[in-house]
Order: C-alpha cells, then structure tokens, then sequence
C-alpha cells in the first residue's frame, strides 16, 4: 500500500502528507459509512475496502509501530489520523495493544506502565472526531511516546 509505505518514509514531507491522505480516507469512513452508498466516493470506497478489509487496520498497526519505536519529526501529523483509525478499528486497537503489552513489556512493572500509558492516550477521548477530541489526543500522545520511550 502506497500511503502505507509513505508513512514510513524518513522525508518528513512524504509522511506528513500520507498521514493527512489516511486521515481524510479514515474521517471520510467514519462520518459516511453509516449512510452507506449513497455518493460515488462512498461506493468507490466501500468496493476498495471489500477487496481489502484490512486497510484501515494496516493503517492503524503502522502508524502505531512509528509512534511507539522510531522517533518521528513529525509526530503532530503523524497524530492527526491515530484517532479516526481507532475509531474504525477499536477491536483492533485494543488487540494491538495487549500485544504489545504481552510481547514487549517484559516484567510485571513495566506492563503495569504501559497498560497506564494506553489509558493516559485515551484518557477523556471521546467516541466522535470534534475538534476538541482531536486535539486532546494531539496532545496525550505527546505524554504517551515520552512514557513508552522511557519503557522501550
């Protein structure tokens, strides 16, 4: 996937605008997938998303993968899609995290702060894509990769 491996592209303008791309992919499939296929957009979206339903998880898990192990000189573009892809893929999300908790944190203690760290990201984030909430998590991700890095 093309937007896949541009956001993980070392030119910070490169990831930049393929995190904005998937984040108006993903806003786009979250405000408009419950009216279905109703517009041309909608339906040309919904038959590349049949023929590959796991996009938006791929999405999700690379972006992660950036966030939590690589440094990023762009993390408040990179920032901008986490929210709308966890919306759409919060199973996925959840999966994604006990993974990394189970396969990475090793001691106890160290899960114990990076089940915290998940709950900092999400903490006071609401379910909609509002302004506010977005800048919220903006902003918790900023306390997240500080508390993971120490971790990792």
């Amino acid at each position: 996937n093309t937007l896949q491996e541009g956001l993980k592209s070392h030119e910070v303008s490169i990831s930049s605008q393929c995190a904005a791309a998937i984040e108006n992919l993903a806003v786009y499939h979250f405000t408009h997938a419950p009216e279905g296929d109703r517009t041309e957009a909608g339906r040309m979206l919904s038959q590349h998303l049949a023929a590959e339903p796991t996009l938006f998880q791929g999405l999700l898990s690379t972006l992660l993968q950036i966030i939590v192990f690589e440094e990023c000189a762009n993390q408040w573009s990179l920032s901008r899609p986490l929210l709308p892809l966890i919306l759409i893929n919060q199973d996925f999300f959840n999966q994604w995290q006990e993974q990394l908790i189970a396969q990475q944190a090793g001691t106890p203690e160290r899960q114990a702060k990076l089940v915290a760290a998940f709950q900092k990201l999400m903490g006071e984030v609401q379910c909609n894509l509002e302004s506010k909430n977005r800048d919220k998590i903006t902003t918790n991700l900023t306390l997240f990769r500080h508390e993971v890095k120490a971790l990792f």
